[in-house]
């Protein structure tokens, strides 16, 4: 029962942290607790490949990660995420391979959440698919300029 209390504190804690689920309810915060999964990353090892089926939502709650792609078989940095943080939400949301690659610096704890399920808790807060939407949107843009250059 400590893990899922800490668990819950931490989705609380991005919640208080990040507006995309500020519309979140008690009832949402203890769905995410009951479907999420932790799991801890070494320095450097990678989370998630650029290419590979999406089906995981992940919220860094402990260190960071390195976004990656590649392109011509050189890795370009596109980006550093930290606690707080979170990706995967393309991936789930259009269906799509992941587009890039993300790797832990240092020892990385994360939140990880099966597609379906996030989803399904997702639906019943239309204000975070949308956000989540516009983030990635947002982000597809940048991922696009980054492998022109």
């Amino acid at each position: 029962m400590a893990d899922m209390t800490d668990t819950r504190t931490e989705i609380e804690r991005f919640k208080t942290n990040a507006k995309l689920f500020s519309s979140l309810d008690a009832a949402g915060v203890g769905r995410l607790a009951d479907i999420a999964r932790k799991i801890t990353y070494k320095p450097n090892e990678t989370i998630v490949e650029q290419g590979a089926a999406a089906d995981t939502f992940f919220i860094i709650v402990q260190g960071g990660v390195r976004v990656i792609t590649d392109r011509h078989d050189e890795d370009k940095k596109v980006a550093r995420l930290g606690i707080g943080g979170f990706f995967g939400e393309m991936g789930i949301l259009n269906d799509e391979p992941r587009s890039a690659t993300i790797r832990a610096i240092g020892d990385t704890r994360c939140l990880v959440f099966d597609k379906a399920d996030v989803l399904a808790v997702f639906e019943d807060y239309p204000q975070i698919l949308h956000g989540l939407g516009s983030i990635g949107v947002e982000r597809g843009g940048k991922l696009v300029d980054a492998q022109e250059e």
